[in-house]
């Protein structure tokens, strides 16, 4: 076990030698790609129950509770990622947490209706839809977190 604690360790130093923008694709392609693949399980369990049970709900519905259910559950993973491996941040926990939070909710309000309009106007299917949503969205997250729910007292955009 020692040993193991030992490896970690070295990994972790080697780690945070990395750029910080490496660190956040990395983190962040972790935290994007668990979170793409809640959402596309979630959409298939959710449209099964749908086509089972025959309650006749349009597949945006279906892909719109599982987008919410998806960011319920893989926020607090990314939130905890972002903010040690990524950040390094030593703020208050409760505090980057609220403002981490608050990021994801606004991404979901923006999500939701985008994905919304790609199913409903294009006709893709929710694995598409959130996939184009992706690219804005990662681009986002980086940019709200550095100079938001991460940012260092006192440090401003730079």
């Amino acid at each position: 076990m020692r040993h193991l604690i030992k490896l970690y360790f070295w990994a972790e130093n080697l780690w945070f030698k990395l750029p910080e923008k490496l660190r956040f694709l990395l983190v962040g392609g972790f935290n994007t790609v668990l979170a793409y693949g809640v959402l596309n399980a979630l959409d298939w369990l959710f449209g099964y129950l749908n086509s089972v049970y025959q309650w006749g709900y349009a597949p945006e519905l279906v892909a719109n509770a599982a987008l919410l259910v998806q960011y319920v559950v893989t926020i607090n993973i990314s939130v905890a990622t972002m903010r040690y491996y990524v950040f390094q941040s030593h703020g208050s926990w409760q505090k980057e947490f609220a403002k981490a939070w608050s990021v994801y909710v606004v991404l979901y309000l923006i999500n939701a209706p985008i994905m919304t309009f790609l199913m409903v106007i294009f006709g893709l299917k929710t694995w598409a839809a959130q996939g184009i949503y992706l690219t804005f969205s990662t681009i986002c997250t980086f940019l709200l977190h550095k100079y938001f729910s991460f940012r260092k007292e006192g440090k401003r955009f730079n």
